[in-house]
């Protein structure tokens, strides 16, 4: 799941996907979902980042866009 979430079933099924850069072997983004009293859905998508560290491992940070 590319970009943090996807819709499925005519949009009556949506799948979030809350872990940008899962495991560190994918490019993946994260998202975060809000639902209001009429049932519209708003995302915020978390980016993957990653930035290394001090021995050369990665860390992987998000920024919500």
């Amino acid at each position: 799941m590319e970009d943090g979430y996807e819709f499925f079933a005519n949009k009556q099924l949506v799948t979030v996907f809350s872990a940008p850069n899962y495991c560190g072997d994918f490019d993946n983004a994260g998202a975060l979902i809000t639902v209001d009293e009429n049932l519209m859905c708003s995302f915020k998508v978390l980016k993957p980042l990653v930035k290394p560290n001090n021995i050369g491992n990665k860390h992987v940070y998000s920024k919500v866009n």
